[in-house]
């Protein structure tokens, strides 16, 4: 009996490790992005990856940079409010949307990541600019402006952590090995629904097409090591260490009601950020710019215009 257990554990940890590391999940190639119908995609090919993006409107360039699991689809109601007087580039970096990374040892870490936000910069010939990021595309993207604060002018972050807290429990079975890598592969396009779903307060906004265009880009392979790698690698002591060297004018957003990340630590960034406020959206979830676009949109506006 007892031999017999142990050979049916082992069994059952073989097929996990074989899952976890070997095998690779369907991507789904049929779905055809309507979002993708009604803009120009462009790419930018460098020695690290073929960048996804978009160019809209003209003016001082602003960088959108989308959150984990996300890509610049998430922009779709900033974009263009924005692009009135902007240069609005929405980038997919390495593990969204539909960048594809050339380099297969990509860390996706802070310093992989704000890395790649810099590749992505200098293919646009862009010496500075003004950025917005969201969650891990705003942790990114603080780092970046703490580490070339002479590169950014301007810098907003939604919902975006920084400080060396504890994560969310949604996120932390993907810290461990071989767990995080089963989940991630084995996530459906339900899971994807129902993280989608608590990232919102305003269910009505979470559309069929939100869905169906977030697990599209969801379901390729590097997207999905990228949601795993990013939780284990993304170490916030750096980030809360160098906040004081952020020397751009900072607005720091969040939703009240975000069940990800605790609202509080809007004030404690803006707090600890040079020349920063912040700005807390009651009756708004995580994802607060497409949650609550109506509200966010004219902050982010009279705050980039200034």
């Amino acid at each position: 009996m007892i031999v017999a257990g142990a050979a049916m554990l082992m069994l059952v940890l073989s097929t996990a490790t074989g899952i976890a590391y070997v095998w690779q999940p369907p991507e789904d190639r049929d779905y055809q992005s309507r979002y993708l119908t009604t803009v120009e995609s462009r790419y930018a090919d460098t020695d690290l990856a073929r960048f996804h993006y978009t160019k809209t409107g003209t003016g001082p360039a602003v960088v959108l940079v989308a959150g984990g699991g996300q890509w610049l689809y998430s922009y779709r109601d900033t974009i263009p409010v924005l692009a009135q007087h902007f240069t609005v580039y929405a980038v997919d970096l390495p593990g969204q949307g539909y960048t594809t990374l050339k380099q297969r040892d990509f860390r996706y870490d802070l310093d992989a990541m704000s890395g790649a936000l810099g590749t992505f910069l200098d293919a646009m010939a862009l010496p500075k600019a003004s950025l917005v990021g969201h969650s891990w595309g705003g942790a990114t993207s603080l780092y970046f402006a703490e580490r070339h604060p002479e590169r950014v002018t301007r810098l907003a972050l939604l919902a975006s952590p920084g400080l060396d807290v504890p994560s969310s429990w949604d996120w932390r079975p993907l810290e461990v090995p071989v767990l995080g890598e089963l989940i991630g592969k084995l996530m459906t396009k339900s899971n994807s629904e129902a993280t989608q779903r608590k990232s919102f307060v305003h269910q009505d906004r979470v559309t069929p097409e939100l869905i169906d265009e977030n697990w599209a880009q969801m379901s390729r392979p590097d997207n999905r090591e990228a949601l795993w790698s990013q939780q284990r690698n993304f170490d916030y002591a750096l980030t809360e260490r160098l906040l004081g060297e952020v020397g751009a004018p900072t607005l720091v957003v969040w939703g009240g009601a975000d069940r990800f990340d605790e609202p509080w630590q809007a004030a404690e960034l803006a707090r600890r950020i040079p020349r920063a406020t912040s700005q807390v959206f009651e009756g708004c979830g995580h994802s607060v710019h497409e949650d609550c676009a109506d509200q966010v949109n004219p902050a982010l506006l009279s705050f980039l215009t200034v």
